[in-house]
């Protein structure tokens, strides 16, 4: 297990995000393959690279593409898939304490979450059964008085990612997630740098979630360059 973990460390996010697999994600997954010969081994794979990706909020996203490429596997009457939804179901129903008594830790989880929500399909289509715990732990990152920075980047990360697919399966809800946004951007303790975030995802959402043409999309990487520098 600890071999795995070390090669875990060496996919990059270009490699998590690519379309096609690289020779580093092969390779892992491979070694997955072969740890997770019994039922034991393929929950202990299960619970380290949950652990891992909660701990890691930028591992997270490679944590959701590595259970991707292992959904369908199964040793013992025991599938990867389902042992993946138990725990994210198990942490959900706890998000809101979750979140109050650890933020870097929700972080990860919506992050994990979100990206297995992009990844994870039954016959082509998004799960539905992740829609709605999807909304709710982006609505529930932006719920405190004054969403930090670290909220802000992650909710509007996410949406960049996945939101595209996420409103296609229940736009009312995006609708309402979407005025959350905006009354964030709008709050007095919010920071130049959340608005900033705030202000391109919205831009996002009103070209139908497609790239923003290169003047725009160099506006809003040069400002965050210079707002980061700032804090």
């Amino acid at each position: 297990m600890a071999a795995i973990l070390v090669s875990m460390d060496t996919i990059t996010l270009e490699d998590a995000e690519a379309g096609s697999l690289s020779w580093q994600l092969t390779d892992v997954v491979m070694q997955m393959e072969q740890y997770a010969s019994t039922g034991p081994r393929l929950k202990e794979l299960v619970r380290t690279t949950y652990n891992k990706s909660l701990q890691d909020q930028n591992f997270a996203r490679v944590g959701a593409r590595l259970c991707g490429e292992m959904a369908a596997h199964e040793v013992d009457g025991v599938k990867l898939r389902s042992e993946v939804l138990t725990r994210l179901q198990e942490d959900y129903k706890k998000k809101e304490s979750l979140h109050a008594s650890d933020q870097a830790v929700y972080l990860g989880f919506v992050t994990l979450l979100c990206q297995l929500f992009g990844v994870l399909h039954i016959n082509g289509e998004p799960m539905k059964a992740l829609v709605g715990p999807v909304y709710d732990t982006l609505m529930e990152l932006l719920s405190t008085k004054c969403a930090s920075d670290d909220e802000v980047l992650c909710c509007t990360m996410q949406l960049e990612h996945i939101g595209q697919t996420l409103e296609q399966c229940d736009p009312s809800r995006m609708s309402s997630l979407m005025k959350k946004v905006r009354d964030c951007a709008l709050g007095k303790d919010t920071s130049p740098f959340a608005r900033c975030l705030i202000m391109e995802v919205v831009e996002r959402h009103a070209n139908g979630w497609e790239p923003l043409p290169q003047d725009a999309s160099d506006y809003y990487s040069c400002t965050l360059d210079k707002l980061m520098c700032q804090k």
